[in-house]
């Protein structure tokens, strides 16, 4: 299928978007401050956090009467983060005592 529609963004549009990955939603945006569909991507991407994978992105302009769905492919992984150092004598106030083998 050939698609040769031109889905135009302009600035004082109502838009509603979202990002999708496995089901799950990882970010929506509605509003009318956006000027281009790469400034909703990028709204949406800022807003989606880290992940990888392929998402579907979904653009709805309600002002034209267009919706918009593709695929959207990313290798944003997780940071690593390490299990900060802490100290196996000294208890937490508050809290419970570490065991060093459980944990």
């Amino acid at each position: 299928m050939n698609k040769n529609i031109n889905n135009i963004v302009n600035f004082g549009d109502r838009i509603c978007a979202t990002l999708e990955c496995n089901g799950r939603r990882l970010a929506s945006v509605n509003g009318s401050e956006f000027g281009s569909m790469e400034s909703v991507k990028r709204a949406l991407l800022e807003a989606s956090g880290r992940y990888s994978g392929m998402a579907v992105l979904t653009v709805r302009n309600c002002t034209q009467g267009w919706r918009d769905i593709s695929a959207l492919a990313t290798m944003r992984r997780p940071e690593f983060n390490p299990r900060p150092a802490t100290s196996v004598s000294t208890p937490r106030v508050g809290a419970q005592y570490l065991i060093p083998w459980a944990s």
